[in-house]
Parts: structure tokens; C-alpha cells; sequence
């Protein structure tokens, strides 16, 4: 198990929100057990409740785009070509045609070819939260978009689009406008889908205590 796949599954978080699931599984678990018609009506439920919450998570993950560098963790920069950009809404990620972004609950999605030194460009969508100057449409005399990518140098799927990038890198970035877009690869996203962490301890969690309710007697 890598380590990225070992921190979805047993961060604080998952081990937390796990809990409602692994109680609703568990009363569902010791009803169909002989637990009796109540536990198992309510297990039912619970369990259907905690899947429609758990499908509403996975419908409200990245959709596809990137992730954010983790706190604490090393971050470079590197200069990016900008392919384009969409308006998507915030919870489902669905693109919407007729918003400019700036209503409330929508947010960007940047096609991105990223070109960090001393390694392979790779290509990645990042979601950004506001409208950014200058990286919609062509830039100036028609010059192609660029823009300052931040990532992690060992997760590079975890690539933000930073709000104020350091002196240094703007330059770098206007200076690939001269530069051919290279061809890269969409960077492989590694770890659990979103919410699949909490149903597979909340499986756990329900397996544990009904094995012992059971060797209970």
C-alpha cells in the first residue's frame, strides 16, 4: 500500500467520518443477524442513508481535476501552458455554459501543460476558485497563455494554480509564451476516490463489532 492510498484510509478524517457509516452498517449487520426487525429497519435506512451521502461525496470530489498540495509538505513551481479554462459548478463539477464564473458556487477548471525543470511536463486540470486575470482567451499580440503552477515534487497530481507566485516564476512563466507547447501526459492521480476511504472503514468498523457482539453471545 503505498503511502498516499495508507493516508486516505487511515487520516484522521477518514477515521472520523467513518464512524456514522460503520454504525449505520453494524445496525444493519446484527439485524440480518437475529438482531431483530427494528435493528434491521433501521439498519436499512441508516445504510441508505450513509451510501446517498457517501454517492454525494465521490459526485462532489475533484471531477477529474487535481488536488491541492498537502500543508507541510515541499512545494515547487513551475511555468505552465494554459490550453483553456471552464466554468464548472462547485458541487457536481458539471460544466456550466451560460455562468462567467463569477456567481456563487462556480469555479474554474484550467487545462494546464505543466513544464517543471529538470523532469517531464505533464498535463493536469486544476480547479481555482476565482477569475484570473489574463489566462482566459490569448494573451497579448495573440501570444499563448501561461501561467505559475505550484505542486508537489513527489505527488505531482497535486498542482494548484498559486495566488501570488513568486517574482521569479511570472518571469518564467511569460517567457514560455516563446517556447512550443511540449507534449505531455495527463499525470496519473494516485489514492482512493473520493469517499471510498469512508466506506471501506465504515465496512471494517461494522465487521469488528459484530464480531464481537457475536463472540459476546
Amino acid at each position: 500500500m503505498n503511502r498516499a492510498v495508507f493516508r486516505a484510509l487511515f487520516g484522521p478524517h477518514s477515521l472520523w467520518g467513518a464512524l456514522p457509516v460503520g454504525a449505520a452498517l453494524t445496525a444493519l449487520g446484527l439485524g440480518l443477524t437475529g438482531g431483530g426487525r427494528w435493528l434491521l429497519l433501521l439498519g436499512a435506512a441508516a445504510t441508505a442513508g450513509a451510501l446517498l451521502l457517501l454517492a454525494a461525496v465521490a459526485e462532489a470530489g475533484n471531477g477529474g481535476a487535481s488536488a491541492a498540495p498537502r500543508p507541510g509538505r515541499p512545494t515547487s513551481y513551475a511555468p505552465a501552458h494554459v490550453h483553456g479554462v471552464r466554468v464548472v459548478h462547485a458541487g457536481s463539477g458539471r460544466t456550466l455554459r451560460d455562468s462567467d464564473g463569477r456567481a456563487q458556487g462556480t469555479l474554474f477548471v484550467f487545462d494546464l501543460t505543466v513544464a517543471p525543470a529538470g523532469r517531464a511536463p505533464y498535463r493536469v486540470l486544476v480547479r481555482h476558485p476565482l477569475d484570473v486575470q489574463g489566462l482566459a482567451g490569448q494573451g497579448k499580440d495573440g501570444a499563448p497563455v501561461t501561467a505559475v503552477a505550484a505542486y508537489d515534487p513527489e505527488e505531482p497530481w497535486r498542482t494548484v494554480l498559486p495566488a501570488s507566485p513568486p517574482l521569479r516564476e511570472r518571469q518564467r512563466a511569460r517567457a514560455l509564451a516563446a517556447a512550443p507547447v511540449p507534449t505531455a501526459s495527463p499525470v496519473t492521480r494516485v489514492g482512493l476516490p473520493a469517499g471510498a476511504s469512508l466506506l471501506v472503514l465504515g465496512v471494517l468498523y461494522a465487521g469488528a463489532v459484530i464480531a464481537l457482539v457475536r463472540a459476546a453471545g
